[in-house]
């Protein structure tokens, strides 16, 4: 479970996401946002870091997952962010891990568990994606 006390030391947070932005992002995907997404939105309207970290807010997430034709070749998945470099962040379902995979790629046999949830990524491992972590 996140919470801003959590992410304060690390991030520039924004204000939290309303409920009615909430409510757009999920008429806009035609589906529920992820929970533990929905509760970041709560505390964040979106998150952008020193290095190379983004995660979207509310208002940019049913686009970026149109863009990126999520629903078509990754269904189940929520595109919430990326590495600022080509790497797309995703959450699957009611799943609690974030993977990545290569926005150029964007099949499931390309993807890769980055953390066990987002407050892992976000606290244990400050933000930094898979290769971030091994350099």
């Amino acid at each position: 479970m996140l919470h801003r006390i959590d992410l304060e030391p690390h991030y520039r947070l924004e204000p939290p996401a309303s409920p009615e932005a909430l409510s757009r992002a999920e008429a806009g995907l035609g589906r529920s946002l992820h929970p533990d997404y929905a509760a970041f939105l709560r505390l964040s309207d979106g998150l952008y870091t020193e290095g190379n970290l983004v995660l979207l807010g509310a208002d940019s997430i049913a686009e970026r997952n149109r863009d990126y034709e999520v629903p078509e070749y990754l269904p189940g998945y929520l595109m919430i962010g990326d590495d600022s470099g080509g790497v797309a962040l995703l959450l699957r379902n009611r799943e609690p891990a974030v993977f990545e995979v290569d926005m150029g790629v964007m099949m499931a046999s390309e993807m890769r568990v980055c953390a066990d949830s987002l407050a892992q990524l976000l606290i244990r491992f400050q933000g930094r994606t898979l290769d971030e972590r091994q350099d």
